[in-house]
């Protein structure tokens, strides 16, 4: 955690937002072979939501019960953390350029163009300072869906069925917002599925395959590739490994050969490379993300799918 992404929350913390300026914009998500790309729409909103939606944000950043924790793949339920992560690592700079171009962007004027939006961004703005929150669009703002779902309110003593046909829905929960280069996350599981993650996550996977040969660290790792596949757990611990780069260092990679022979761990190694096979595929990825670690109190060895340096 950089002093710089404290000061930026402790900014933020301290800050007036009587006089930020708050806008709404809807984001339209299409996918082509993996790549999402972006644009927004401009939506006006009256004065009451308006006030809404700007409490929405600063209550996320003025919850002082939030510790800061840098983000990790295999980070643990977060309680009452606040990860971190740079803005750059994400999709939110692609939003955030179209967000930047203002009045060049349409503005909602039929209903039907607020349907089928893949989330939603409140804008807090103040002379140079701006911040984005986001929030994944729940299943209820899809045309095909919609369809089959009636609005009813319980009126004198009765329900009673709307048939309003030109309602949208939103909640005004924040899943992460963005601050002087650095994204803040509230929900972990809508930030990854909001920003497309999982194929940042497969990219990393095959990145890193292909440097586990051309290190020679397997003889073959094909058979690896296929174990992982699509599979989140895997695409996970494979992009942790990526992150920690232990597997870069030699001398992390002769030790782990020598203690996996004086412990009997079962790796097989054939001319200084690991051999893949069925039964050793989540024995290798623990160890390439040294989660095999022993108590120091009564010397008991566990595999951490979970774990935090003590600094």
């Amino acid at each position: 955690m950089t002093t710089h992404v404290k000061q930026a929350l402790q900014t933020l913390r301290t800050s007036d937002f009587k006089h930020w300026v708050t806008t709404f914009w809807l984001v339209k998500r299409k996918l082509s072979q993996q790549q999402a790309k972006y644009s927004v729409l401009k939506v006006d909103t009256d004065s009451k939501l308006e006030l809404k939606l700007k409490n929405a944000v600063t209550e996320k950043i003025l919850n002082q019960e939030y510790q800061l924790d840098d983000y990790d793949f295999l980070t643990a339920d977060q309680d009452k953390s606040l990860l971190t992560i740079a803005s750059s690592d994400t999709d939110v700079m692609l939003i955030q350029a179209e967000i930047e171009k203002g009045t060049a962007n349409a503005k909602v004027e039929q209903y039907e163009q607020l349907l089928d939006s893949w989330a939603m961004v409140i804008k807090l703005e103040h002379q140079d300072q701006a911040i984005y929150a986001y929030r994944k669009i729940n299943k209820f703002n899809h045309a095909a869906r919609l369809s089959h779902v009636s609005f009813i309110q319980f009126k004198d003593q009765e329900l009673k069925d709307l048939d309003e046909k030109e309602i949208f829905t939103i909640d005004t929960q924040v899943d992460f917002f963005t601050y002087d280069g650095t994204t803040f996350i509230t929900n972990k599981k809508e930030f990854e599925s909001t920003l497309n993650f999982r194929a940042g996550m497969e990219k990393n996977r095959d990145v890193v395959l292909q440097e586990f040969v051309d290190l020679n660290i397997f003889s073959d790792a094909t058979l690896l590739k296929e174990h992982i596949g699509a599979n989140l757990n895997y695409l996970r611990k494979v992009s942790s490994i990526q992150k920690s780069g232990y597997y870069k260092d030699a001398k992390f990679m002769e030790e782990l050969v020598k203690v996996n022979q004086s412990k009997n761990w079962g790796l097989q190694v054939e001319n200084g490379a690991i051999v893949i096979n069925e039964t050793t595929i989540d024995l290798v990825l623990t160890l390439l993300n040294n989660g095999r670690l022993e108590s120091p109190i009564n010397h008991e060895i566990f595999d951490a799918a979970v774990k935090k340096k003590v600094t």
